[in-house]
Formats: C-alpha cells, structure tokens, sequence
C-alpha cells in the first residue's frame, strides 16, 4: 500500500512539474516574441495620395507597435515596389505586391489595405456622367500603367468591346480608344489642361481635388461601378486596389499583428469620423503636398481589416481577372500561389 502511495505521490508529482515546465516555455515563449521586438525598428511605407491615407493617425498615435519602434515614411507612387525589398511593411497595389512575392520576395498580404477609388474625369455638357459609348475616338490618360488602375481600365474597355490603341487616332466606328499612361494624377491632369487628351482616370483624392478646382472637368465615371457591371466573376461592388504586405517573420507574430490591426482599426475611425480634419492632419503629419478635401474621404475606401478566407478567395479571382499572364505571356496560376501570398 505505502509502495502504491510513493507511486502515485510521484507519478502526481511529475505530472506537475510538467504542467510546470510546459507553462514556464510557453511564457518564456511569449516573452521572446516580445523580446525579439524590443529595441527593433521597424519601417511603414506607403505610395502618396489614398494608400498613405491608412496609416494617417499612426504616425503620431503609434511610435511603437508591439515592442518595436515605428519609422513611417510616404514616397511616390513610382518608385514604391523597390520597399517590398527594404521596408517591413507596404501598401502598394494588390498586383505588384502579389507579383513581387511570386517572385520570391518574403512578404504575407494580410489585409486589403483601400479598396478600389477610381474615377474618369472630362468635359461633358451638362455635367451628365460619362458613359463608355463617350469613350469611343477619344484618348484618355491613366494613371498606373502596369498596376491596378491600368489593367483594371484596360479589363473594362475590354469587357465593354473597346480596342485600346497607343498611336495614331482613334476611330469612333472602330470602337478605338487612344490610352496613354501617367506617372501620377497630377501628371495626368497636365495632359488634361494641355488638351493631348480628353479624360483622364485617376485615383482619390486626387479626382475629387481636380473637380473642385478645374471647371473644364465637370463629370466623371465611376471605375467601380463600370467594373462591377463588367464582370460576372465576383459579386463584391468593389475589388481590392491597394494591399498591406507585412515582412513574413513579422506577419507570425501574433503579438504584434494583432497590435498592428488594432492601431489601424483606430486610424480608420478617425478618417471616417473627421473628414473636415484630415487634410490638414495629412499636411501636417504625413507629407506637405497632401489633399485629401472631406468630400474624397467616403471615396477614398480605405479598409485595412484583416483577412478571412471569403476575402482571400476574392482577392485571388480578382488577381485571375486581371492579371491571368506574367510579363512573358504566360498564365499564372494564382489559386496555386495562395500559400505563398496569405
């Protein structure tokens, strides 16, 4: 009996001692995610205009972000696929980032980071919205030649039976549009004023700025509105323009994601509930040339939730719409990249 009592008493007390040891590695556990933040700094990067509208208020409300501190910086539009190699996180368009991965970069998309916010700017009596059959002999200038605006204008000139010419003059019979491509809004717009071309697609806040301070451009189309008409393969009114890469070490850190989400969950509600305040903000804080007037923040999209499956299924059949080839023509297969990319 003793024998089977010193048997129990000792099986009982390893059995704490594991419980014990597992909870002390699990702390310990808890505590190197942390550590391995400490003293890090880590650098948040996103393009001018609505990208960088996301991360507004976590320049000044977030200096650090689970243990690391935060450098935030905003760069032109042209040259931000070059941070997927030298920052940790990025906003950037959903096709260059996903591309950039593909191509061995190590970085995870974990949130849609503005949602599409593209508009075709002109002339039109009456001020009445420009309808594609508008389109026909005209020459147009856009914006992101090779990123989501582009091959999102392009899919749906496609869809809507248009051929996209790049020299000569259009043929209004031939259903010809002429497309040129821009650096940037403000690019664009120049070519606009300068009469080479009679619409312009750019992105917010930039459209919104251009129709209050140009009387020449009085209507507009909804690229939204006229991609959702275009295509029956998803049944969202919008489609992802802008995504938030994260370094993929840092995107396993559960500690810090979760403040990361928090932070910009924050920032968004404060976009959406002082839109009167933003510009000003944006000047301030983010970078002088900012123009975000209140009447663009709706129509802006910023998003930045994090993922869940239905999202990431969206995400990869909207990437199979408008980017089904690589430069060399041939097909990617997106849904067989998924484990990469989330």
């Amino acid at each position: 009996m003793k024998r089977l009592l010193k048997t129990f008493v000792a099986a009982l007390l390893i059995a704490v001692l594991a419980a014990a040891l597992t909870l002390a590695f699990a702390a310990c556990n808890d505590k190197n995610d942390t550590k391995r933040l400490d003293g890090a700094t880590l650098r948040f990067v996103a393009p001018e205009g609505t990208p960088a509208l996301a991360m507004l208020r976590l320049v000044t409300d977030n200096p650090t972000i689970g243990g690391a501190s935060m450098q935030y910086e905003v760069v032109k539009p042209n040259v931000i696929n070059a941070e997927m190699g030298k920052s940790d996180i990025v906003i950037m368009p959903i096709n260059a980032g996903a591309n950039l991965i593909m191509q061995g970069r190590e970085f995870k998309l974990v949130s849609v980071a503005v949602e599409g916010s593209l508009y075709l700017l002109g002339n039109k009596e009456g001020g009445a919205s420009i309808t594609v059959n508008d389109l026909k002999g005209k020459r147009v200038a856009c914006i992101g030649q090779n990123a989501v605006p582009g091959l999102v204008f392009r899919y749906v000139l496609g869809k809507n039976n248009m051929t996209i010419i790049s020299e000569g003059t259009p043929s209004a019979e031939n259903n010809e549009v002429y497309v040129e491509y821009a650096a940037d809004g403000n690019a664009a717009g120049q070519r606009f004023n300068g009469g080479q071309v009679d619409y312009i697609v750019v992105g917010e806040p930039a459209a919104t700025t251009m129709l209050s301070k140009n009387p020449r451009l009085n209507a507009e189309m909804d690229i939204q509105r006229l991609y959702s008409l275009s295509t029956a393969q998803l049944d969202d009114d919008n489609y992802p323009q802008a995504g938030l890469f994260v370094r993929a070490s840092l995107a396993s850190n559960a500690t810090f994601m979760n403040a990361l989400f928090e932070a910009l969950d924050a920032s968004e509600d404060w976009v959406e509930a002082h839109p009167a305040e933003v510009d000003a903000f944006a000047k301030a804080h983010l970078y002088e040339a900012a123009s975000f007037p209140a009447a663009s923040i709706p129509r802006c999209a910023i998003d930045c939730e994090r993922l869940d499956e239905e999202e990431k299924n969206e995400i990869i059949a909207f990437l199979q719409v408008i980017a089904p080839k690589d430069a060399n023509d041939n097909a990617i297969d997106w849904n067989g990249l998924r484990g990469k990319l989330f």
